[in-house]
């Protein structure tokens, strides 16, 4: 019920807040999806890092995204994902021998957005993405070569809140809140990849540097 209640703050709150500090009328979710879709799509590429905990220890996940924005007002495409978690622990085989490990978690994201406040220099998204991915414990100390002890898929679904701010025309900055909610994983994969998220982003607008250096026009983001 916690979750439920967490993913339904991350979507209604700040559009809520939104309308009524700017007097909006309700908007037609249903329109804007139509009609954004029916625009010619600009090429959509981003970086982030994803900070979360796993074993009270803080989890940095990096990731590239590609995908196409339309009408700056829905974002979809494909990322990337790797989490970066450098602590290492003892896993007991089946023979109950002791085997120094690390965890290495990888997966692929499909991924939607949806701007619901643009300006010139503000966009506030509310962003959701599936991941599809692999958990591995791997020793590294046997023979000096990555050896996988044990594997497991991954599925997980990620919802964020972002805000990204234009700080001058080539560069930007943005940050956000969501939450890792797993739905599976090998039951042999101890860490609970379920957290609270924090998204920070540096983003290059690489549009307006080909327009600025060349005076073309570049259908990209």
């Amino acid at each position: 019920m916690r979750c439920w209640f967490i993913v339904f703050a991350i979507v209604s709150v700040p559009r809520f807040v939104l309308c009524q500090v700017e007097g909006l009328e309700p908007i037609v979710f249903e329109n804007e999806f139509r009609n954004s879709f029916h625009t010619k799509p600009k090429l959509d590429v981003k970086l982030d890092n994803r900070f979360s905990f796993i074993r009270n220890n803080d989890v940095r996940t990096i990731g590239v995204k590609v995908g196409l924005n339309f009408d700056r007002k829905f974002k979809v495409g494909l990322g990337f994902n790797r989490m970066l978690l450098l602590t290492e622990k003892n896993y007991f085989n089946e023979e109950g021998l002791s085997i120094p490990v690390e965890l290495e978690y990888y997966y692929f994201s499909p991924y939607l957005e949806y701007v619901y406040f643009n300006s010139k220099r503000w966009e506030f998204s509310l962003s959701t993405q599936l991941g599809f991915g692999e958990a591995s414990y791997v020793n590294n100390q046997i023979s000096g070569e990555k050896q996988k002890v044990l594997s497991g898929r991954v599925l997980s679904y990620e919802p964020a809140m972002l805000i990204d701010y234009k700080i001058i025309r080539w560069f930007g900055i943005g940050t956000g809140v969501g939450y890792r909610f797993v739905y599976y994983k090998n039951a042999r994969i101890e860490e609970k990849f379920s957290s609270p998220e924090v998204v920070i982003k540096l983003k290059i607008y690489l549009g307006e540097i080909v327009r600025t250096l060349t005076g073309k026009e570049l259908k990209i983001d």
